[in-house]
């Protein structure tokens, strides 16, 4: 889990990396189902594992979920550093949950 100073930092890099606002507001998880025939639906959860987040990505741990223009999910190796996160499109997610203020 990241701390609110690191979540803050990704959020602000970004926004300025898409050059879009991201919201502040925490995501815990998102239920996407996909327009892309290949991927199946899909839970991604904020410190679970999870598949299928690109054609032939491998399986990747979720460190964070923003939302800016369209969902965007990070992982150690996409969206932490200087990288783009992997991108979801609103048309596609149907649920988003927030943490909890005790989270």
């Amino acid at each position: 889990m990241l701390s609110a100073e690191e979540f803050e930092s990704i959020r602000l890099r970004l926004s300025k990396a898409i050059k879009a606002p991201v919201k502040s507001k925490r995501i815990r998880a998102i239920k996407v189902n996909s327009a892309e025939h290949w991927q199946p639906p899909l839970y991604i959860e904020v410190g679970k594992r999870c598949a299928d987040l690109e054609w032939n990505a491998p399986v990747q741990t979720i460190v964070a979920i923003l939302e800016g223009p369209s969902f965007m999910v990070c992982t150690a190796g996409r969206g932490i550093d200087n990288n783009l996160p992997y991108f979801f499109a609103r048309t596609d997610v149907r649920r988003v949950d927030e943490f909890n203020e005790w989270d």
